[in-house]
């Protein structure tokens, strides 16, 4: 099966809006997003480059493989209208966009001490994160947390001196995945991964995958836990 031209998403999808934390930043979980995650998975296993997420500069603890440009513009064109609606409340055009398959892979042994702890992808609050779960049976969805030192949940320009300057006196995180039992920070919501699920996140947002297992397979595109991920800048439309 390929993966066709017109993919958006697909009809009967369903939008649910979780407001987290005391900030209440909206997270959206789209179900039943594409209809298309077979032919996602088999192009990820038969035509995608997959490298390891450190050679080109990604703290991912995986690989990271090339995705359809199909698939990008599509999740590109579908998010848009839903940032407009439940971020910014007014419409926004894409400044710039990226997108590729990701497999977790990394041992928690071999974790580096930034990957054991959340993370922002920015502190810019007009860029936005996708996750798209292409995997049957695997539930090791996303998470996302508040920092307890300071009690912030979405980190900005403004508030990054006080976070980094507290994150410096927080426990070292023991060689594992974070999965809320570290004292520095702690779950504010957690997003099973469900296969066809799409979350939509500002990329600002304190995340991490909630990763309890990695499967036997984790570098194989038809076992692993992959997913599709995309990351969309955006300006205010004039």
């Amino acid at each position: 099966m390929a993966v066709r031209d017109d993919l958006a998403f697909a009809h009967g999808a369903t939008l649910t809006v979780l407001h987290v934390g005391t900030e209440r930043e909206p997270v959206l979980v789209v179900d039943g997003a594409t209809g298309q995650i077979d032919a996602l998975r088999a192009f990820a296993a038969d035509h995608a480059a997959f490298a390891p997420a450190n050679s080109v500069g990604s703290g991912y603890p995986g690989l990271l493989g090339t995705a359809p440009v199909a698939y990008v513009d599509a999740m590109v064109r579908g998010i848009l209208p839903l940032i407009a609606t439940y971020f910014t409340g007014c419409p926004v055009r894409p400044a710039r966009a990226r997108g590729n398959f990701s497999l977790v892979t990394t041992a928690p042994a071999d974790l580096t001490a930034d990957q054991r702890v959340p993370h922002v992808d920015t502190a810019d609050r007009l860029q936005f994160a996708t996750v798209h779960f292409l995997s049957p049976g695997h539930r090791d969805g996303t998470a996302f947390f508040r920092h307890r030192a300071t009690g912030f949940e979405t980190l900005d320009a403004a508030r990054l001196p006080e976070y980094q300057a507290a994150r410096a006196h927080d426990p070292a995180p023991p060689p594992r995945y974070c999965i809320g039992e570290d004292d520095g920070f702690e779950p504010i919501e957690i997003v099973p991964a469900a296969p066809d699920r799409l979350i939509l996140y500002r990329a600002a947002l304190l995340h991490s995958g909630w990763i309890t297992t990695l499967p036997a397979q984790a570098a194989d595109p038809r076992h692993g836990r992959l997913t599709g991920n995309l990351f969309l800048q955006c300006r205010m439309a004039s």
